[in-house]
């Protein structure tokens, strides 16, 4: 699906899972490093999260995925997946009763 919709091949990276509960987040920060600038890989280097699930977004804080430069908010809903730069600056705040759950992966495109 990632290929199909990058139209390229890929490599991942890195996997990642989360389990959002009331009071939690993340804080800004974005999925490029060192590694991706010295080995001038930044352009080629995506994110991907999976909500599986939301949560309880009836709260004051219903965990908006909120991008930087330029500034956009997302309120994810149950099977969104989204693909963003992975040196994208990002943040969340959720404080739903219900646990939040996502999955996700870095990967790079090959051309």
């Amino acid at each position: 699906m990632i290929k199909k919709t990058i139209g390229s091949d890929i490599f991942i990276m890195e996997s990642f899972f989360n389990i959002f509960k009331t009071g939690s987040g993340i804080v800004k920060h974005n999925h490029a490093g060192t590694f991706d600038e010295k080995n001038k890989l930044i352009n080629n280097k995506y994110s991907l999260v999976y909500y599986l699930s939301v949560g309880d977004q009836s709260s004051k804080q219903p965990g908006v995925l909120k991008f930087y430069e330029p500034e956009d908010e997302i309120l994810p809903i149950d099977g969104m997946i989204l693909i963003f730069p992975a040196d994208r600056y990002h943040a969340s705040v959720y404080s739903g009763q219900k646990d939040r759950v996502m999955i996700g992966v870095n990967f790079y495109t090959i051309n």
